[in-house]
């Protein structure tokens, strides 16, 4: 291969042209850079797609920083996109929120009270570790039975939320599936006492 007659460089791309004067003029000519560079997306809309998704796989970090900094610096627009999303794929979206609770069961318990407490306007968001320091606080079991909790534990509320109870820490508790189905949105007292532990 043959040295630039320009800059003496043996440096090629794959068009045969020399590296170091290309970036040169390119640097020189921005506008005319982006002008053909915005015709040739137009003119090969596929090769663009194939390329981006090729580079979206190679890049999984870089995509992920990219999005979460978009997300912070455009919270609206992200919102609104979501969205909009959702409303077009429902079944995507649902398969992918119970994908989501599957992977994540801790943060999904988290979620549902504080989307909860939102709903009646009770104010308050419960710490994101909540569930697993409750978990040790309690030995693993259950607040009201005292039998082992399992996998399929609840968060509850122990003044619940429709009798004015607040979403946050100091008023959650861990209990088994069927006492916290039964407990309900009863006085705590009053469920107490219906299992003969108060008089």
């Amino acid at each position: 291969m043959k040295p630039c007659r320009k800059c003496g460089v043996i440096e090629r791309n794959k068009r045969g042209d020399c590296k170091p004067c290309k970036k040169m003029w390119c640097m020189a000519n921005p506008e005319k850079v982006k002008a053909t560079t915005k015709a040739w997306r137009i003119a090969n809309p596929e090769k663009r797609k194939a390329i981006t998704r090729a580079w979206y796989i190679a890049n999984p970090e870089k995509v992920k920083a990219r999005s979460r900094a978009w997300h912070i610096a455009n919270p609206a627009k992200a919102k609104a996109s979501s969205r909009a999303w959702y409303m077009a794929n429902p079944e995507k979206a649902k398969a992918a929120v119970k994908a989501w609770r599957i992977a994540y069961p801790e943060k999904g318990r988290i979620y549902e009270q504080n989307r909860r407490a939102r709903k009646l306007f009770n104010g308050g968001t419960l710490s994101k570790d909540l569930s697993e320091r409750l978990f040790k606080q309690q030995k693993g079991k259950c607040a009201c039975c005292y039998e082992p909790l399992g996998n399929n534990f609840h968060l509850d509320h122990i003044m619940p939320l429709s009798l004015g109870g607040k979403n946050e820490d100091w008023n959650i508790q861990l209990l088994r599936t069927g006492c916290n189905l039964k407990k309900n949105a009863k006085h705590p007292i009053t469920y107490m006492q219906e299992k003969g532990f108060l008089l």
